[in-house]
């Protein structure tokens, strides 16, 4: 929703709720691609999630989808303030890429893996492993 806000002067426009750049994408099985920031990223189930269910957290950079398996690359976070305990606001962190394989219909993640690692289960799972990660914006 967007709105005015008068001064004697000027005209501010505002606005509140949802981003303009926040998005729920459909992926394979009951899950989705989330947007709710800019490293506020992350697959999930469509219909919420507890402890039990898979997903893959922030901050996604690049998804796709091969039969039941969803295949990320995600982009680590690190604290903003590492020093300020009270500053839990994250920023991403350029050194850290990780991918991540959540199989759909069996709830399982695997997690943190390394390009040669990755390469090696998307193998052992028949995915191909020329699969190629399309940006979450464009995807």
């Amino acid at each position: 929703m967007i709105g005015l806000l008068l001064s004697p002067r000027v005209l501010f426009p505002f606005g509140y709720g949802p981003g303009i750049h926040d998005f729920t994408k459909g992926l394979t099985g009951r899950y989705n691609l989330y947007r709710n920031s800019a490293h506020t990223i992350f697959v999930a189930p469509e219909d919420g999630w507890n402890d039990e269910d898979a997903i893959i957290p922030s901050k996604v950079i690049k998804v796709n989808t091969y039969s039941e398996f969803i295949i990320a690359e995600r982009q680590g976070l690190k604290k903003r303030n590492p020093k300020d305990s009270l500053d839990g606001y994250e920023i991403p962190d350029p050194d850290v890429i990780d991918y991540w394989i959540l199989n759909t219909n069996k709830n399982y993640v695997l997690k943190n893996l390394d390009n040669d690692d990755f390469k090696k289960k998307l193998d052992s799972l028949k995915v191909p492993v020329n699969i190629k990660l399309i940006d979450v914006y464009e995807y």
